[in-house]
């Protein structure tokens, strides 16, 4: 008896505890859509051309709706944000940089602030549909204004 209580313990409430996890998580796993709408085809062309996207690239033709997550993963890569990638803060995008290509949906900047350690840095935060639903967060070095990192509201998926 004493094994069969053991045996529910360390095996049997695991693993309903996971398989009620997995249920929920795939069960709400498009509900951040039902927040915000896909992004307008201006929108999405004005991107795709920015960032120098193929017009047969899958967030460039059509084929489906494309929404602001959908282009973190171009963003990280584009301007390489030198925390995240190991480089020096040198080789890494600038404000000027980002401002050149998703500059027009900036809606606000942070002042720049100094932590404990000397690391000095202002945030800008940029909206690519305009709804506040997902956005991403750049941090900048100060005065370099360099790329530290990116981050962002919400879920990110691969296309």
């Amino acid at each position: 008896m004493r094994k069969n209580i053991q045996v529910l313990i360390i095996v049997v409430i695991p693993v309903f505890i996971l398989l009620a996890l997995f249920i929920n998580q795939v069960s709400h796993q498009d509900d951040w859509k039902r927040r915000t709408t896909p992004l307008p085809k201006e929108t999405r062309d004005l991107l795709c051309s920015g960032f120098r996207l193929s017009s047969d690239h899958p967030l460039c033709n059509g084929k489906k709706e494309v929404y602001a997550p959908d282009f973190v993963r171009i963003a990280e890569s584009t301007f390489r944000p030198y925390e995240a990638n190991g480089i020096p803060s040198s080789e890494a995008a600038t404000y000027d940089d980002v401002e050149q290509i998703i500059g027009r949906f900036q809606y606000g900047c942070e002042p720049a602030e100094t932590t404990g350690d000397g690391l000095t840095f202002f945030t800008c935060s940029y909206d690519l549909r305009g709804d506040r639903e997902f956005v991403m967060t750049f941090l900048y070095t100060y005065p370099e204004k360099a790329v530290m990192r990116i981050m962002s509201t919400g879920l990110v998926y691969d296309y």
